[in-house]
Parts: structure tokens; sequence; C-alpha cells
């Protein structure tokens, strides 16, 4: 029980000390939820973004700790990880070298999307965020794509071939939210779901 307390309590404070951090007129900090992986963790998730920080001072002052956008993009199913540099499995299927801090984007399957290279030690948060925001518009645009075939082949009466097409999309609804609502209205629509 006071594991839990002291836990809480720590999270309050460092929510008030980042607070008063922020300039005037601020009182909003967004916490990117990273979380630090063990060697044999596995992460199931559409996207992962594996951040490995070039030291605990790096993990602790680092920008994208507090990154409105990758908070946002966590909601929609970017799993934010940290890789510790003694993870060295995790590193080699990673293939990151001697160069650190890196961030790195990949499928749920491993596939790499890209990744972000420190600069003099730093990590530039507006590239890592791009690195993101364009894989997630990309996932978006394909999805549209495939609510746009689904609707020709609804109107050409293949019903089958159009709820394929919708499940698909429904498939994808946590990278792609409105994409995803409206093949489930769809699906609806045709005696799915």
């Amino acid at each position: 029980m006071w594991c839990r307390t002291a836990r809480v309590a720590a999270a309050l404070a460092f929510l008030a000390a980042g607070v008063q951090l922020l300039p005037a007129g601020e009182a909003h900090v967004s916490l990117v939820p990273w979380k630090v992986l063990a060697p044999d963790d596995v992460v199931d998730a559409p996207l992962v973004l594996f951040w490995v920080p070039a030291s605990p001072e790096d993990l602790r002052r680092s920008p994208l700790l507090t990154s409105d956008e990758l908070t946002l993009y966590s909601s929609r199913c970017v799993a934010m990880r940290v890789v510790r540099v003694d993870d060295r499995a995790r590193l080699a299927r990673l293939d990151v070298g001697d160069e650190i801090p890196i961030a790195i984007l990949t499928t749920r399957e491993g596939a790499l999307v890209g990744e972000v290279e420190g600069e003099s030690g730093r990590l530039p948060v507006t590239e890592v965020e791009e690195l993101v925001r364009e894989e997630l518009d990309r996932r978006a645009a394909e999805a549209d794509a495939l609510l746009d075939r689904a609707r020709e082949r609804a109107e050409a009466n293949e019903v089958g071939a159009a709820i394929d097409l919708y499940e698909r999309v429904w498939g994808e609804r946590c990278t792609c939210p409105r994409q995803g609502k409206d093949a489930r209205r769809a699906l609806k629509k045709l005696g799915k779901k």
C-alpha cells in the first residue's frame, strides 16, 4: 500500500515541478507514456517508436518526454518504448550501432519504417514527431483509398468485396480512427458488425 502511495506522491511532485518550469500562462504538461523495456519484453502495437537515449541524463531531460504530438500519437496505438543501452539483443534486432541517441519507428512485425539519429548528442524532437506523423498520414491516406474502393464495390453490388475492404479499414481503426468509424458505419449498413 505504501508503495502505491509513494508512486502517486512522486507523480504529483513531478507534475508540480513540471508546471513550475513552464513559461507564464502555460499550465499544461504533456507526458509521453514512455515505457522502459526489459530485455525480454514483447511489444504488440501497430507501430512502435523505440528510443535509445544517450545517457540517463538524456532520459531525464529530453524534450521527447513532454512532446504534445508524441502524446497524441500514443493515443493512436503508437507504442513508446525506451531501449536500454545494455539490451544488446534488442539493439542488434533494431540494427543500432554506436550512434546514439536514436529513435526508430517499426511496424508490429518489426519492419523498419524510419529512424532519426541524434545530432551532437541530442535527438531532434521535431524530426521524431515528423517521422511518426508521416507514417500515420500515410496509413490514413491508404485507409481513405480503401474506403473509396469499398464504396465503389458496394455501389456495384459487390457486397462481399466491399465488406472485405471495410473490414481491412476497421482493422486499422486505432491508427486511423476517423476511417475506422466510417468503415464501421458502412459495415452496419451492409448488415455486419
